[in-house]
């Protein structure tokens, strides 16, 4: 191959490389690895020493091999969606109850239950009454500007979306305002991002904001501090109020899946994954609290998968 053809034939694959790089890899790890194979079969490096541009080529294509080595799943995001993606991204919270060596945080407690098929799913719920069961994650020391993540899991019972709230039972977010999941961060608590959950579009005090009867108003019934910082999820098929004390493994909350059709639920704020960037940096710890205003046999969260990440 002639030095300028050498030159031409390899900067396509540079730049092919590049681009990628600069798009933030957003590649699954076997990917990357037919990339780094794709890249050591392709380019062809003039050895005549007549050639210029030689040592160039190799120090180009090295740092690309570097770049696609040291991405790893964690700074990478995989699976999260573009508005959260990119590099260095710090896991601060992660549970997956898919994964049988995963244990709860010590202020939830684990339950079984049969799934579809004779499975058995495992998931955390809060332990006590009308609470709010934290569980803790420490950033340590990490400043970041930027908060991502996602909470799933099946419903439990009964529960009520913002109703505490509404009905002035719990006003303030220390405490039980919501029936679902929230994210906070520092103290004074900071609401970082809320998990509502209902199970009846049958009284208006109880639905989600998102849902029909609510006139898809988003602000509809729903705390300040909390404000368009949320995700309300509609419940199990029918939609109706569901009874207390029974397992909805059928229905995954949050999942912007499954919604009742008159519903924007599964496209405001566009669950699984929110994303927020705080007006100022900090060091923050983070915590992820379960939250309902009744017994815990009568309504709660199955959380399965926990994530959030920092930058």
């Amino acid at each position: 191959i002639q030095c300028s053809h050498a030159l031409s034939y390899n900067m396509r694959y540079i730049v092919l490389f590049l681009f990628a790089s600069l798009l933030q890899l957003r590649l699954d790890p076997s990917l990357q690895q037919n990339l780094l194979h794709t890249l050591n079969a392709t380019v062809v490096r003039d050895t005549t020493t007549t050639c210029p541009y030689g040592a160039l080529l190799d120090n180009v294509t090295s740092q690309i091999r570097s770049i696609l080595s040291n991405v790893s799943l964690d700074n990478l995001g995989v699976g999260r969606p573009g508005h959260c993606g990119g590099v260095n991204w710090t896991r601060v919270a992660y549970l997956n109850m898919t994964d049988l060596n995963q244990t709860c945080p010590a202020n939830w407690t684990l339950v079984t239950y049969p799934g579809n098929s004779g499975t058995t799913l495992r998931a955390c719920q809060r332990k006590n009454g009308a609470s709010c069961d934290v569980a803790y994650y420490s950033v340590k020391g990490q400043r970041y500007t930027q908060i991502c993540g996602r909470i799933v899991g099946n419903l439990y019972g009964q529960t009520e979306a913002f109703n505490s709230y509404v009905t002035g039972s719990a006003v303030s977010i220390n405490s039980y305002y919501l029936d679902g999941m929230d994210i906070t961060r520092g103290n004074p608590r900071q609401q970082v991002w809320s998990f509502a959950s209902s199970t009846s579009r049958m009284t208006l005090a109880y639905i989600c904001p998102c849902s029909n009867r609510s006139l898809n108003i988003p602000t509809t019934n729903v705390p300040t501090f909390v404000g368009l910082n949320y995700f309300c999820d509609c419940g199990a098929p029918p939609y109706t109020t569901e009874p207390a004390g029974k397992h909805y493994y059928s229905h995954i909350m949050w999942s912007g899946t499954d919604c009742p059709p008159d519903s924007t639920c599964c496209s405001f704020n566009t669950p699984p994954w929110f994303w927020r960037v705080l007006p100022n940096s900090t060091t923050d710890d983070i915590e992820v609290r379960q939250c309902a205003n009744n017994v815990v046999t009568d309504e709660n969260i199955d959380a399965i998968i926990v994530e959030v990440y920092i930058k």
